[in-house]
């Protein structure tokens, strides 16, 4: 989780699946930024379509078991052909039908499903398939790729505010319509990438110190993710502002913020404590915590077994959640107590989480 010049780390979220501590663009205050701003809307790029392999380990691979049909490399299980077959009948072979089902059903979709069907449609080898899988297949790869251009114009929008207020508002707005979605996160993160890349040679350029493009979407990012956090369970949302916290006493104060009692003493001016009446409230209770690690380990575990991303890039993810679990486990002891229920009861909940008992645990195979 730590960025340099050259390299974009793997982003990480439960809220959108991706995660980084970006700080935000304080050079937006110069009022010559502006039309700087504006002028990035041209240099987006867009992942078209979403690219099947990883560029350290070649291609993706695929698991399934049970199998009653291989389609050019990609095997379909029986349960997984039912679906689309299901899908395909519903539609009665109409485009338009089948499309509107695709999009209505892709929230619900198995990530194995999925990544199998786009792997089909960029294969595009139809012969001896069964016109199901062809159809659904296409339907698939037409509806992402018409999300990611709408996240192309959601962030292109944000970029022509040339404002920070207005940015603001604009943020706001996207994420109460619900178009801060992995879509949008996916293009985000690509022009992040590129923007990293490319970073060097636009500070060499860049003679009056103004923000480049790379600051500016990192602020974007940023924004992004505080306003996706305000929709999600405390839990989740905790979870994911620590993961992208790269400085230790910042989520140390996080943990202790949100897992600890509040402090029901306040300090008048001459310096007297003045303990206040009423019950000392925790904002985020342990128990919805530990839900959220158990959550983001079968995520990540489960989007491995799919063929989302490589081995070593999920046990990197699952070490993070190890680690601020390791922290919160101290915040919790120091704030509780050594002996507590509290501090007893966060340990043996996650002793199965990050130590599984049997190797078809879901926090080894996923769900």
């Amino acid at each position: 989780l730590v960025k340099n010049s050259t390299q974009v780390p793997m982003r990480f979220s439960f809220v959108a699946l991706t995660a980084l501590y970006v700080a935000p663009c304080e050079a937006w205050t110069a009022p010559n930024n502006f039309s700087r701003i504006r002028s990035l809307t041209n240099e987006l790029c867009i992942p078209s379509p979403l690219p099947l392999n990883n560029r350290q380990t070649g291609p993706v691979p695929l698991f399934s078991t049970n199998t009653n049909e291989s389609v050019g490399g990609v095997t379909f299980s029986e349960a997984e052909s039912k679906i689309v077959e299901g899908m395909w009948d519903q539609s009665g072979g109409d485009t338009a039908v089948l499309k509107d089902l695709t999009q209505q059903s892709l929230t619900t979709m198995h990530p194995d499903l999925v990544l199998k069907l786009r792997q089909h449609a960029e294969m595009g080898s139809k012969e001896s398939v069964s016109d199901a899988i062809n159809g659904v297949a296409e339907a698939l790869s037409g509806v992402l790729n018409a999300r990611l251009e709408g996240a192309r114009d959601v962030l292109a929008n944000l970029l022509e505010c040339g404002e920070i207020r207005k940015l603001d508002a604009a943020i706001g707005k996207a994420a109460r319509e619900g178009r801060l979605d992995m879509a949008f996160f996916t293009v985000l993160n690509m022009n992040l990438q590129d923007a990293a890349e490319q970073e060097p040679k636009e500070e060499e350029d860049n003679e009056d110190k103004s923000a480049n493009r790379y600051s500016i979407l990192q602020h974007i990012y940023t924004r992004c993710q505080e306003e996706v956090e305000k929709t999600v369970a405390p839990g989740m949302a905790l979870l994911n502002k620590l993961l992208r916290t790269e400085v230790d006493s910042i989520r140390k104060n996080q943990l202790e913020h949100y897992l600890c009692p509040q402090k029901n003493v306040i300090k008048s001016p001459d310096g007297k404590e003045i303990k206040l009446e009423g019950v000392r409230q925790v904002l985020v209770p342990p128990s919805d915590f530990i839900g959220a690690l158990e959550q983001a380990v079968k995520q990540i575990r489960t989007v491995e077994k799919a063929g989302g991303t490589d081995p070593a890039t999920a046990a990197g993810m699952v070490e993070s959640c190890r680690q601020v679990a390791k922290e919160a486990r101290i915040v919790i002891g120091t704030s509780y107590g050594v002996d507590s229920e509290e501090l007893m009861a966060f340990e043996a909940k996650l002793m199965p989480v990050f130590r599984p008992s049997t190797p078809e645990s879901p926090y080894i195979k996923g769900e």
